[in-house]
Parts: C-alpha cells; structure tokens; sequence
C-alpha cells in the first residue's frame, strides 16, 4: 500500500506537528519483568528510573543536591546517577553508562539501553534473558606482541606486549589450577591480528574472553588506576567519543558481541571489584571502545587495563614478578566471582554439581585456597 500524503503547506504543517507528538508519546515496554513506558529524546529512547528501580526490586531516593539521585537496597545506598553526567556509582564502582542521565518535570530518566545492558546486569542479572553456559573454557588475550609493542614505558625501557603475556601465563596456570581449560590467542612474542585472537576463541568454543592490557597516557607520569572496557551496544558511542573534539562514533549495525552486552557487563563487572579490591588504586571506570578484538566474539568478553605503564609507580610495580602474580590472582578471582553468579543462574546444574564428585570426573572450577 502506497500513503499519500496532504498536499499544501498548511496539511504539511499539521503532519509534521502529528509525526512529533507521536514521536514523543511515551509507548509501553515490557523490560525487566515490568511494563516501561519510553519516551523519545532526541534518538535515544529513555525510562523512568523510578519504575526501572522498583523492577529491579530498589527504590529510587532525592539524594543532595537535588541533580542527583540514589538507588537503595531496603537501607543500603547502591547506586548514585547525575543528571546530564554518564558517570554513575555502583555500589562504589564507577561505572559509565552509554548516554546520559535526564531529569525532566521532577523525574529521572536513564536511557532504556542502559537500563537493560549496565543496569539489569549490576543489580538484577536472573531478569536478563537466559544466562550463559557455566563457564568452563576461557580465552586469555595478552595484547599486542610482535611488532607492535603496545605501550612503552621509555624511561623505565619496558613495554606493554612483555607484561601482558607474562601476567596471561601467569593466568593461565592459576586457571588451570582452578580446573578451566584455558585458550591463550598467543603464547610467544608474536603478532596475531586482532579479528583472528577473536575468531581463535569462537573456533575454540570458549565460554568468555579476557584481553591484558595496560594502560598510558602520553606525558603523563602519575595517573594511575584499574579500567575495564567492553564493546558498546548497537546505537550507542564510546566513552572516549563524548570527549571534546570526538565525533560521533555509535553503529547502527550490531557486531556478534552485542548479543551478550549483559553479560559482558557481568564480566566486567566483576573482574573491576576484583582488580580494584586487590590493587587498591585509583578506578578509571567500566567504559565502552569499539575494540576490534572484541567485535566479532560469539560469548561475552572484556579487556581490562588493571595498571598504568606510563605511571612512575605503577611502572615500577610492574617490573617485580609479585605485582604480576598479584594481578593475575586478581584476574583469577573475578573470574571465579563471574562464574559463580552464572552458576548461580543455572538452578538445575548446581543441584547436580552439589553432589558427590565420582573418582575420576570433572570437577567445577573453584577459586584455590589462599596461600600461608
């Protein structure tokens, strides 16, 4: 069927006038296990972090000054957003959501695709669709290699690619320890594109990705801190776009990793409370870069970033074998912390996992005691 629209500027006028009203009604939503209503700003589609809160089983409380706003648990504070600010507080993790938050006629509103990808997954992770098999093969991605050095430290002559695999063979032993089978994308100093680390973990059925990196900022030798990144969902920009002088950068089609946003969020999540918890330095953030070594996995995946090589500190830290072995461990512990939340998303396997082992089965991957 062919529309035909009015003719005469007058008609015209009354069209467009329609077409927005419609396109600023709110219209009803099932997330969450709720009924949403989603009203258009711009071309981000937004929720009231009220009724978001309350499916998530929170309450929404006016917090001081009156721009921003807290989550809470029954007493306990575990969220904190801004108006017009991405940054948000998750139970003491910073966490940068994918547009900001709105306040409009006295209420909040979070746009519904952090509602449902960094939201959900932080609070509620049961309501986020049908979890991921409980993890039992990982893929540790030591960045860089080869030719490509990643970043250097100039003064103290070190390089990214030598620690990230070292601290990934670290890992791996940890790992194969705890009882995983672990796919390392390379285990010698060597180049591997980025879309081929990502292809090795699909072809190899790995259950989530971890790429090691760590972090630089040119001519700057104190920042210090822990960053995990993760891709950014379909329609969505990466934090550093939002920077002064970035353009836009968020893609209409979706990459074979958008399909477990929430659970990459589970992830990250994760292993940020495990790095920071153990390294006790400055938190950079959950962020989102479109990462080529992430984009085409078919499982969830993150990179994380847990010191700086350009820092004069944490540089230095990074030359002894204890810090390493301290990082690794760290890693190792939100992996654990991820795999028992997906464990504990699978009601049905914990009851048989609860039962006496046989002699020679496989037993579930557990975080190792803790050394004397």
């Amino acid at each position: 069927m062919r529309l035909r629209l009015p003719a005469g500027p007058e008609a015209a006028a009354a069209m467009r006038a329609a077409l927005a009203a419609l396109l600023l009604a709110p219209v009803v939503i099932t997330a969450g296990g709720s009924d949403l209503a989603v009203t258009r700003i711009g071309a981000v589609d937004y929720v009231n972090l009220r009724d978001a809160a309350e499916g998530l089983g929170l309450r929404l409380v006016r917090s001081v000054p009156d721009t921003a706003v807290m989550l809470k648990s029954g007493a306990q504070p575990v969220a904190r957003l801004v108006d017009h600010s991405r940054q948000i507080d998750v139970k003491g993790l910073r966490v940068f959501l994918g547009d900001p938050v709105v306040a409009r006629g006295g209420e909040f509103l979070v746009s519904r695709i952090d509602f449902q990808d960094r939201l959900m997954p932080k609070f509620r992770p049961d309501l986020c669709g049908a979890p991921p098999a409980v993890p039992h093969v990982v893929a540790i991605d030591p960045g860089h290699g080869g030719t490509d050095p990643g970043a250097e430290n100039r003064i103290l002559g070190t390089m990214e690619k030598t620690y990230t695999l070292d601290v990934s063979l670290r890992l791996k032993k940890l790992l194969e320890a705890a009882g995983y089978k672990v796919v390392l994308t390379r285990d010698s100093d060597h180049d591997v594109p980025k879309p081929v680390r990502s292809e090795m973990a699909n072809l190899a059925g790995v259950d989530f990705f971890v790429s090691v990196h760590f972090n630089l900022i040119h001519n700057d030798r104190r920042t210090t801190g822990v960053e995990v990144m993760s891709f950014p969902p379909r329609t969505q920009r990466s934090t550093e776009s939002w920077s002064p002088g970035y353009r836009d950068d968020a893609e209409s089609k979706a990459s074979p990793v958008n399909a477990f946003d929430a659970w990459s969020a589970v992830l990250g999540g994760a292993l940020h409370r495990s790095l920071l918890d153990a390294l006790r330095d400055g938190d950079r953030g959950e962020k989102f870069e479109h990462l080529a070594v992430l984009r085409g996995l078919k499982c969830p995946g993150v990179l994380v970033e847990p010191a700086f090589i350009s820092s004069d500190v944490e540089g230095a830290r990074l030359e002894t074998a204890a810090y390493r072995d301290q990082i690794a461990a760290a890693i190792l512990a939100g992996i654990q912390d991820y795999a028992a939340e997906i464990r504990a998303l699978h009601p049905t396997q914990v009851q048989v996992q609860a039962q006496p082992a046989a002699p020679n089965s496989r037993s579930q991957p557990t975080r190792p005691s803790p050394s004397p």
